[in-house]
């Protein structure tokens, strides 16, 4: 017990005597740990990064998947995959209606044929709208990219109506591979030859004519009655009227179908394919009533390829361009006229009378 209380003396007596040195002791443990600390770490950081520099190739070309498939990247893709999937949905329905009308005569009739088309574009319109615009059509995609440029970029002009050219011609493939034997067997009950002037009888069920051949019209030389200016001028008048139709049905501003803050507009879509199939009764005994220029471009592609050759391009009186040059022009003018002159005028009205908005 005596030592014990002599060591701890001489001990408190070390420390009263010469404090500074124990500190001196503690604080250069302190630093030797901490430089060992640091060596560690250097140490693992560069074992990881000898890892990640000698990772298999699989990982960089993924790495680099990520740098290039940005989330805007990924984004726009999911748009131009909805405007195929609508694209192509919409023309099959289109022409296949078509086509079980002509070679199995079902009697379906003009209505019929106009509503399931117009039904048709409803449904494109509803299974792709909540991750794409919707256009399903290159005059809609252009009247936006020249009238609504705030909203649609032109950058996506070119690959939107690519996508859906492509579409219309897959679904043409898609219904060929379906009605092939309908067609064969028609053409043989007809006399019908493909590739000559009368299959445009089975051609017509792809891209559109003028006169529409199954119309008594087309038969007592309808190219005096309907000539390839007058086609392309009803086609970019109605295609003008599809168009005004859906900027006014999609402006915010307008309360009649839906509220002004975009959160009640799910009638548009069946608005707009009502409005298709009013469209296609008027004006499909002159021209079918494309109003689509990938609807045509896209099946009359295929037919070409199928064997239909120059009655589908060029087409009688070289008019195949009919339907694409018409509602190019005629889609941009309806979407002009509707924000540039009626949407204005009616902003103004409402500024200076704000009781007098359709509620």
């Amino acid at each position: 017990a005596s030592h014990v209380q002599l060591s701890n003396t001489r001990l408190r007596g070390f420390e009263m005597e010469d404090p500074l040195n124990v500190n001196e002791d503690r604080n250069l443990i302190e630093k030797e740990s901490s430089i060992a600390t640091s060596k560690l770490d250097v140490s693992a950081t560069k074992a990881n990064s000898s890892y990640i520099d000698s990772a298999p190739p699989r990982n960089k070309f993924l790495r680099s998947l990520s740098r290039v498939f940005t989330k805007n990247v990924l984004l726009f893709l999911a748009e131009l995959g909805g405007e195929f999937i609508g694209t192509f949905v919409l023309t099959l329905i289109a022409i296949t209606v078509s086509a079980s009308d002509i070679l199995l005569n079902t009697e379906v009739g003009l209505w019929n044929i106009a509503f399931v088309t117009g039904m048709g574009v409803g449904i494109s319109i509803y299974s792709t709208a909540y991750f794409s615009n919707s256009h399903l059509n290159p005059a809609v995609t252009l009247a936006f990219a020249l009238v609504r440029w705030r909203v649609f970029s032109w950058k996506k002009v070119v690959p939107y109506i690519l996508v859906q050219i492509l579409a219309g011609f897959l679904a043409a493939a898609i219904m060929y591979a379906l009605y092939w034997d309908s067609i064969e067997l028609y053409e043989l009950e007809n006399g019908i030859i493909r590739g000559q002037n009368n299959s445009v009888a089975t051609a017509s069920v792809f891209g559109a004519y003028f006169p529409n051949p199954a119309f008594d019209l087309y038969k007592h030389d309808g190219g005096d009655v309907v000539s390839p200016a007058r086609a392309m001028a009803i086609e970019a008048w109605a295609t003008g009227i599809l168009v005004f139709v859906i900027f006014s049905f999609s402006d915010p501003n307008n309360s009649s179908v839906g509220r002004v803050d975009r959160k009640n507009k799910s009638a548009v879509p069946l608005l707009i394919a009502l409005t298709v199939a009013v469209l296609i009764c008027l004006y499909a005994p002159l021209t079918q009533a494309a109003l689509n220029p990938a609807r045509d471009l896209g099946p009359r592609l295929f037919a070409a390829a199928a064997g239909w050759g120059s009655v589908a391009i060029p087409g009688p009186k070289n008019g195949f361009w009919v339907y694409f040059v018409g509602p190019s022009i005629g889609g941009p003018l309806g979407g002009l006229l509707y924000d540039w002159v009626i949407a204005r005028v009616a902003k103004s009205n409402m500024k200076k009378d704000p009781d007098n908005q359709v509620k």
